[in-house]
């Protein structure tokens, strides 16, 4: 371990892997190599109980809800998510901060892959130094985000005593089949025999994919956890799971999906302690703010809004949201994709068309989408598109060109709202 000794060595050796997420190639769609890292570190998964998320859209808001419910109720929680915003540490928290911890588990999974022969993915090798965090910081819950679909994500080397599956929709169709049926087959893939199910998707005709998996109990939003009497004034919600029935919550996150994946997670804990959650945690978990870059309205005027939303159905839930809270003024949205993605598809769904303005901004790297392409697709929903260049420089020029009185609104990738939200929330930003 000597070569690997130095203080942030582990998250230099990280930063010279690849995978998936650089590249947008997968090159090995199987749990073997993470199942190896974490055999030869002590299977630390098992030193805790481990609630599990996936879901098209949502999931991690959902995740960082069940996390907050978990952390008010008097556990310590250590929470797994993906992407990052602006730091990799942002992915492994315990406790809602950053594990001080991650450089140490990063120096141990690359004695361990070296131990066992591996050569891990960047998402491999990271999740394996999460699942080792945990363990270490003695959390007693992990709250565990599946990074894609589910059944041969890295993550899946956990057994989760809960499953949760937000919702079912096209994305990732270049590794998983061309049907919300073969989507919904991937994302089964976490579903223990005899773990409790958290079912938010109402589709009938994929509830039976999923019962496949044999659990012990299913929970199906719409039947046995509902929302009622949600007010777009005040943001105020009923939540009702089998164990409990909480009036007049108010809910941090934006919109009718935010509600529903705060319920996701109401059900999923409440599952996982098989106990009703008390009103004054449920009130206080979920008036947390979630997850950064969700529906986030930084102030200003222009109002600035950043969203992570990247594929249709995630922009047509943020549409809603924005409709319901979003200033009347103008629009101007800041917009980038990655190459899988399209964009008419996604301009359309967020409703983008005359009246509007899309800058287009640059990104870096292989997976990046040419700007080109998305102010092709604006104007032809009858939009005006301008380049923007790289996230700041898109910024500025929406800004301008919106005035006071109206909104930017950053979408469409990660790799845009990150720094966009890291010079908004700085030294001197509009907050």
């Amino acid at each position: 371990m000597t070569a690997l000794a130095d203080r942030g060595s582990g998250l230099a050796w990280l930063d010279g892997l690849t995978g998936y997420e650089r590249t947008g190639r997968l090159t090995r769609p199987s749990t073997a190599a993470t199942r190896a890292l974490v055999r030869d570190l002590g299977d630390p998964q098992r030193n805790y109980r481990v609630l599990h998320v996936t879901g098209t859209n949502g999931k991690g808001s959902t995740a960082f809800a069940a996390s907050a419910l978990l952390r008010h109720a008097g556990l310590r929680v250590g929470t797994y998510s993906s992407p990052h915003l602006v730091s990799v540490g942002e992915r492994v928290l315990v406790d809602g901060r950053p594990s001080d911890r991650l450089d140490e588990a990063l120096r141990h999974v690359a004695v361990a892959a070296r131990r066992c022969g591996v050569r891990p993915s960047w998402f491999e090798a990271l999740t394996a130094a999460a699942l080792w965090c945990f363990a270490a910081e003695r959390v007693e819950v992990a709250v565990v985000e599946v990074g894609m679909l589910g059944r041969w994500d890295a993550t899946n080397v956990v057994d989760g005593a809960v499953a949760v599956v937000t919702n079912v929709d096209l994305d990732h169709t270049d590794v998983a089949g061309p049907t919300r049926a073969h989507i919904a087959a991937e994302k089964a893939g976490i579903v223990r025999p005899g773990a409790t199910l958290v079912l938010g998707e109402r589709d009938p005709a994929l509830r039976a994919i999923f019962e496949a998996r044999r659990p012990g109990t299913t929970l199906v939003a719409g039947q046995d956890l509902v929302v009622r009497h949600r007010t777009t004034t005040d943001s105020t919600v009923d939540l009702c799971t089998p164990r409990s029935h909480h009036t007049g919550l108010e809910i941090a996150a934006a919109g009718r999906h935010g509600c529903e994946n705060a319920l996701l997670a109401l059900g999923a804990t409440e599952a996982l302690l098989a106990a009703p959650l008390p009103r004054a945690v449920v009130r206080s978990a979920l008036a947390e703010p979630g997850p950064p870059g969700r529906a986030e309205f930084l102030g200003g005027d222009p109002v600035l809004v950043l969203d992570v939303a990247h594929n249709p159905a995630g922009a047509a839930a943020l549409r809603v949201a924005l409709a319901e809270h979003g200033p009347p003024g103008p629009r101007t949205v800041v917009c980038a994709l990655l190459g899988e993605r399209s964009p008419a598809d996604f301009l359309a769904a967020l409703g983008v068309g005359e009246g509007d303005t899309v800058v287009a901004a640059t990104l870096f790297g292989t997976r990046a989408l040419p700007p080109e392409a998305v102010a092709d697709a604006a104007r032809e929903l009858g939009a005006r598109a301008l380049f923007g260049g790289p996230p700041l420089d898109a910024l500025a020029l929406a800004e301008r060109e919106t005035g006071p009185g109206g909104m930017v609104l950053c979408t469409g990738s990660f790799q845009l709202v990150g720094p966009v939200r890291e010079a908004g929330t700085g030294p001197g930003a509009r907050r």
